[in-house]
């Protein structure tokens, strides 16, 4: 069985965690569309072995955010790093 959104996305990034504490939003995208948004409230290192050195961050879903259902490929364009910093 699959995790939900917020399960799959908080966890196991390979981020500076001190770059990472500063974001206010995380989304969650597929193929290149916003599903979910996330605001997170801590981040810290995961306590899995098998992801020593990663982060994860604790937060809370923002439902009735306004990224949700847009697209963000242009952002990524051929990048293979699924995780960008986006300054709006």
């Amino acid at each position: 069985m699959r995790e939900n959104l917020y399960e799959m996305t908080r966890k196991y990034w390979a981020v500076n965690i001190n770059r990472a504490s500063k974001a206010t939003h995380v989304l969650s995208i597929v193929d290149g569309v916003v599903e979910a948004v996330f605001i997170p409230k801590e981040w810290k290192y995961t306590q899995v072995l098998q992801y020593e050195g990663r982060c994860e961050f604790v937060g809370v879903e923002d439902v009735k955010s306004e990224y949700i259902g847009k697209s963000v490929s242009a952002f990524y364009g051929k990048s293979q790093n699924p995780v960008k910093y986006i300054n709006m």
